[in-house]
């Protein structure tokens, strides 16, 4: 199938080897000084980033390329900004040009900006965000997320952009301690896992791993997982299955002007997939449905449901269970990982023997007997 229809060579990802070659850097200086005074040379490309399970187009991520001559890579113009000096206004710039089109993007969507972390409490970089009416829906991605985990001015202007609504994102490429260390101090809305860690995980078994450990640990403090250079079908399946929720790459689009969705093709194929995976692998598969007080049921438990549908207490022969006291996890959960979080659980909240299952909004989908699922993650087997 046709994955991604020709767009211009000017925002190609492809670059020659003498576009990138290096100048001195007086050189650079005045080429990056002239850059800045015509920004409109910095131009922005927006990947698409689709929901695993439904095939929909949730967010973008922004990439900056450069119009004309040395390169049409931004990487050579930043190497040589951070050595002349000029990194927080090529920063600036890059991150207005990326800001730039977010007026006509689709609503409900998000956009992933990356920005050097040194440069984050440069008034430059500030004086940026503080022209956008609104900054709900902007990601900002760290390129060097260890710099913001220690206190200082960088940590402090992160904490005042999440303050106002930004959200955070931080890359991991192979989940060593330092990249989970980072993790724990920022707690990212949003951790992506690099492209080392994800082209042809399918067929890799360690890094299957360490996909599922990095999901897990995301899980913990309520992140979202989002894969970077998914190119199969066969590697998309598997993400779905590790509980992955999003996901980015050439299968679903390049990098290119506008605000693009995916393909249409792709899209019905992740519906199916995920239907298939909800069938056999999903905790949802196990939530037995249960009548509210004073409902008739054959359940032999009754719940109490705030107005919002979320649980407030479980009527069982021996008592009332407080809703707290259950230990909740997603209906979405593949099964063996919600048995890694029930034997990981608290002694105090595996008193009762029972899980509390939802759905993403949190919301009451029903009860699941702990007994039940353990026993179906020993037995089960995830599809091929």
């Amino acid at each position: 199938m046709t994955l991604d229809p020709l767009y211009p060579a000017e925002y190609s990802t492809d670059y020659s080897p003498d576009a990138t070659q290096d100048l001195a850097d007086g050189d650079w200086q005045e080429q990056i000084a002239q850059l800045l005074r015509r920004p409109e040379n910095l131009r922005s490309v927006h990947q698409p980033v689709v929901d695993l399970r439904s095939g929909a187009c949730v967010g973008y991520e922004a990439l900056v390329r450069v119009a004309e001559w040395p390169a049409r890579s931004p990487q050579p113009w930043f190497r040589a900004a951070s050595r002349t000096g000029l990194a927080a206004q090529l920063e600036a710039a890059a991150l207005a040009a990326s800001l730039r089109g977010r007026a006509t993007m689709p609503g409900e969507r998000f956009l992933v900006v990356n920005l050097g972390s040194s440069c984050l409490s440069h008034p430059a970089i500030g004086a940026v965000f503080n022209d956008q009416d609104d900054v709900n829906g902007i990601v900002v991605s760290p390129t060097d997320p260890e710099g913001v985990t220690r206190p200082g001015p960088e940590r402090e202007a992160l904490d005042a952009l999440r303050a106002r609504g930004v959200l955070v994102a931080v890359s991991v490429s192979d989940a060593g301690r330092p990249e989970l260390a980072t993790l724990l101090s920022i707690r990212p809305d949003l951790v992506t896992l690099d492209v080392s860690m994800i082209r042809d995980v399918h067929a890799d078994p360690l890094r299957q791993r360490l996909v599922r450990l990095v999901v897990d640990m995301a899980g913990e403090f309520d992140a979202t997982a989002l894969a970077q250079g998914v190119e199969s079908l066969d590697d998309a399946r598997f993400l779905q299955f590790a509980g992955v929720s999003m996901a980015q790459g050439w299968l679903f689009g390049r990098a290119r002007p506008g605000f693009l969705p995916p393909p249409d093709e792709v899209a019905a194929w992740l519906v199916a997939a995920w239907e298939e995976s909800t069938t056999l692998t999903r905790l949802g598969r196990l939530a037995v449905p249960v009548p509210r007080v004073g409902e008739v049921g054959s359940s032999p438990w009754q719940v109490e449901l705030d107005g919002e549908g979320r649980l407030r207490g479980v009527h069982t022969a021996d008592g009332v269970v407080d809703g707290r006291d259950l230990l909740r996890l997603r209906a979405s959960q593949p099964i063996r990982v919600a048995a890694r979080r029930i034997l990981g659980a608290p002694p105090g909240r595996r008193a009762h023997g029972l899980v509390a299952v939802v759905d993403d909004a949190s919301r009451f989908v029903g009860l699941a007997e702990e007994s039940a699922v353990l026993r179906e993650a020993i037995d089960g087997a995830e599809p091929n």
